[in-house]
């Protein structure tokens, strides 16, 4: 249920104000891809993104810290005490209906009748230019949504009408702005269409017991549903109350300097996400900053103001720590990475590997001090109106 957010806890709370381009990201493709091609580069962008940087080269924080006098650098408030609301939104059974008609979209049947827009198509193909195959432009048993406009131009209007067993040949041409090798180029496909399929109206229990693993009726399988939005929710609430009652502490606290080495570390974390973004939107960093409504003086701006988030919540759990005796590497420590590793099912050195020393320190640390505000915090416990949210989502805000 947590697993790789628990690794990254420490860095989502601590970045608070998380300003300007890094919270705007690019959702539209460019290119317009056929479904083989855009496989490969979800697998590549996936196989990126788990990568950390476990460079041995880096100091962990608690070899910065070792170097820094955190009782001068930052004055320690109440950190035991504070007050917080926990809200838990209700499960509906609107909610539940809602992700039932997700699963009838994502699972349809097959159905006796013509391809139109809106239903899915299971089709082979067959892409040639200049009389041969190229790389990416063929598949056997691909789905297909017509009018989804994952192919090109042409491709999904062709299929309008086809019927189970039907082939059809398609004379298209990749548009200007597509891949260099591919733009502009004439391209003959030949498709054979396996079957048509469109979302049932209602579910039943036998497409609950063809579809959704581990049921088999459908009121199981609403039960289920709402069990698991519970459990979100519940989740979901014990996050947002965590946030909360660590905001109040650290507003609480004063920061009387800001060592430049964690302001560093926060800067650091600070442009590997906007690279991110970049990455995702198919841009350079400076295009994509640009992009964003940004200025280069905004950005850096945007940046320090960052590290120095991280630097002033960093110091505030090591003063936290100290404090209340916590180590890296005491019996409580080990309790908590033995934990961890038993949920991640792994070892502690291929934890390390995947995720590196310091995000797993400072995540166990992080977490000991949040367990230790929420134990000692007031928590009101509240049911959220969810007429009002509903009323508020209607409404557009």
């Amino acid at each position: 249920m947590k697993k790789r957010a628990i690794m990254i806890s420490m860095l989502l709370v601590m970045a608070l104000s998380v300003t300007g381009c890094s919270q705007k990201t690019a959702t539209k493709d460019k290119d317009t891809k056929t479904e083989e091609t855009a496989k490969t580069d979800d697998a590549e962008e996936t196989e990126s993104d788990n990568t950390e940087d476990t460079s041995e080269d880096t100091p962990t924080t608690a070899e910065l810290m070792a170097g820094i006098d955190v009782e001068k650098c930052v004055t320690l408030g109440d950190y035991k005490g504070v007050t917080v609301e926990k809200t838990i939104q209700s499960v509906t059974d609107e909610d539940v209906q809602n992700e039932i008609d997700n699963a009838l979209a994502n699972y349809p049947v097959e159905v006796d009748q013509a391809a139109k827009e809106g239903d899915t198509v299971n089709i082979d193909y067959v892409g040639k230019i200049d009389g041969e195959e190229f790389d990416g432009g063929s598949d056997q048993g691909a789905d297909l949504k017509l009018g989804s406009g994952k192919f090109i131009d042409g491709f999904e209007d062709g299929l309008i009408g086809a019927r189970k067993g039907e082939t059809r040949t398609l004379n298209l041409t990749f548009p200007e702005d597509y891949t260099q090798d591919l733009a502009g180029k004439a391209v003959e496909f030949t498709v054979t269409v396996n079957a048509v399929k469109e979302p049932l109206s209602e579910p039943t229990d036998q497409w609950v017991a063809d579809n959704i693993e581990g049921y088999d009726n459908l009121a199981d399988y609403k039960a289920g549903i709402r069990s698991e939005q519970e459990e979100s929710n519940e989740q979901t609430a014990e996050n947002q109350v965590r946030y909360a009652a660590w905001t109040q502490v650290i507003d609480n606290c004063t920061i009387n300097e800001y060592p430049e080495t964690l302001v560093e570390v926060g800067k650091k974390l600070y442009e590997q996400q906007v690279e991110t973004y970049a990455k995702y939107a198919g841009m350079e960093l400076d295009a994509y900053i640009e992009s964003s409504g940004l200025t280069q003086e905004e950005y850096q701006s945007n940046m320090e103001e960052y590290g120095k988030n991280v630097a002033a919540q960093a110091l505030v759990c090591q003063a936290i720590c100290d404090k209340e005796g916590f180590a890296i590497g005491d019996d409580d420590y080990q309790k908590a990475l033995q934990d961890m590793l038993t949920e991640y099912g792994c070892t502690e050195d291929e934890l390390i590997q995947t995720y590196g020393q310091d995000n797993v320190e400072q995540s166990i640390m992080l977490n000991r001090v949040s367990n230790l505000i929420l134990e000692n915090a007031n928590v009101t416990e509240v049911q959220a109106d969810s007429s009002a949210d509903s009323s508020s989502d209607d409404s557009g805000n």
